[in-house]
């Protein structure tokens, strides 16, 4: 379900780009101007493209010159955690909690992550954390309900899911 939803705010975030008129700028021209905005929009659209690898690349450059700026490192996370490449997805997912350690979303980015790393405990911490910051959205209900059900935690995983439920209507 988080999957989907997170396809969801992918696919919208693409279009939107398309609309404005940004998508179908050639990702050498973003690298040129050096842009960190357009490299972002650049490389949301190679990811959605299913280019991770060069979405990781446009986005190493814009942290070259914003290495503060938070998203930037969330959607290198997302980039390679497609790639499989989970341990330096962790890196990046773990730099965007210490730059936002107030958003949810971070907290869950790095929840699925552990996951795939069957680090559930870690996966299970954070997707506590994301409810703890955010008890009234349903997705770190969800992230924890799959957690928990691939712990073998039935009932825990039960609950979670009727709280998500309740929660997304």
């Amino acid at each position: 379900m988080l999957i989907q939803r997170t396809r969801l705010v992918l696919g919208c975030s693409v279009l939107l780009l398309c609309l404005l008129g940004t998508a179908g700028v050639p990702a050498q021209a973003a690298e040129k101007t050096g842009n960190p905005d357009a490299l972002y929009m650049q490389a949301q659209a190679a990811l959605a493209k299913g280019r991770p690898e060069e979405a990781v690349r446009l986005l190493t450059k814009a942290i070259d010159q914003e290495p503060a700026r938070a998203d930037l490192y969330l959607l290198r996370a997302r980039a390679r955690d497609s790639t499989g490449g989970f341990d330096r997805a962790l890196e990046y997912a773990s730099k965007y909690i210490e730059l936002q350690p107030e958003d949810a979303f971070g907290y869950l980015s790095r929840s699925r992550i552990y996951s795939s790393l069957d680090r559930n405990n870690d996966a299970l911490a954070d997707a506590s954390k994301a409810i703890e910051l955010e008890p009234k959205q349903p997705d770190g209900y969800f992230r924890r309900a799959d957690i928990y059900s691939d712990m073998g935690k039935k009932a825990e995983a039960k609950a979670d899911e009727d709280t998500a439920a309740k929660l997304d209507k």
